[in-house]
Formats: C-alpha cells, structure tokens, sequence
C-alpha cells in the first residue's frame, strides 16, 4: 500500500521534467503536494505535454543542460531536493546515430554529473535513476528483459544506457 501522505510537501526535483514521462511525472507530483523543480533543455519549439500542462502545474521551470556541472550543484544545492527522479536523456536511437558524442556525454556525463552534485549534499536525498530497456544486449528474447541480463547495445543510445547502468551501480 503506498501511502501518499508521505508526498505531501516534498522537495523534489524531475530532470527532464518537459519529456512525456517528466510532464506526467510533475503532473502526479503536484496532485500529491509536492513541490517540484524541473531541470530540462530548452524544448525544440513543438507542441507537448509539458507545454499543454505549464499553466496548471506548480513547478520552479529551469532550462539548462545536465552536463553542466556547474548549473546543476547550483541549482540542484538551493532547491535542496528531498527526492530526485532523474529522466533527462538523450532517448531517441536514430538521433544517437546523427549525434553520437551529444548522446554519450547526456546520458552517461549528465548521469555522472547528477550523481556526483548528489553525494556533496548535507541532507538525505532519495535518487530514482531511470535508463531504458534498451541498456540490455539485444538477445531477440520475447520476454522482457531483466536486471540480471547482460548489459549492451548495437547502438549510441543502448551503450550510453548501459554505462550509465554501471555508473548509477
């Protein structure tokens, strides 16, 4: 049973809060009474979720880029987080392949760098770290796949996953 009281005035922080999951994410956050900062890039000027939700959510909005150390110890050390749900990544495959470098250095430097602002904090501070299924070796298996299986990829994408899998370990 979850008991949703234990919400109720909680700082947390949702990297890649403007995402599809992030935006639902602060979404529930908020109907629990937390209160929730978001850190994403600026999005590509499309229509999304986020956007459709901004005026009805309470959210402290920032807009910068997760593997800059600096910006996020700044922002990351005032906010003072009880909770952190780290989705910001760079999550498309066939953008990996166009932009290898951005890839790797989002979603295992920006990892490394959240992780690292975490541990120079005073206070206890829960992180959830989300990768992708993608983390795992692709073993055309019609199960899904588990913590137990290997970890890889034929991919930028898949590899990034899987190092920040064993940097997050």
């Amino acid at each position: 049973m979850i008991n949703y009281n234990f919400f109720k005035n909680k700082r947390i922080l949702v990297t890649g809060h403007t995402g599809f999951k992030g935006s639902w994410l602060v979404a529930w956050l908020n109907l629990l009474g937390c209160k929730v900062m978001g850190i994403s890039l600026n999005s590509n000027g499309e229509k999304n979720h986020f956007k459709i939700l901004k005026k009805d959510l309470k959210i402290i909005d920032r807009r910068g880029d997760i593997r800059n150390f600096g910006y996020l110890k700044k922002h990351i050390k005032k906010f003072k987080p009880d909770i952190v749900f780290h989705l910001a990544a760079q999550a498309i495959v066939s953008t990996s392949y166009k932009y290898p470098k951005k890839t790797i250095e989002t979603n295992v430097l920006g990892t490394l760098n959240l992780l690292s602002v975490l541990a120079e904090l005073k206070h206890k501070c829960v992180a959830v770290l989300i990768t992708s299924d993608k983390c795992y070796k692709n073993i055309e298996v019609s199960r899904g796949y588990k913590e137990t299986d290997q970890l890889g990829g034929d991919d930028f994408y898949s590899s990034s996953k899987a190092s920040a899998e064993l940097i997050i370990n």
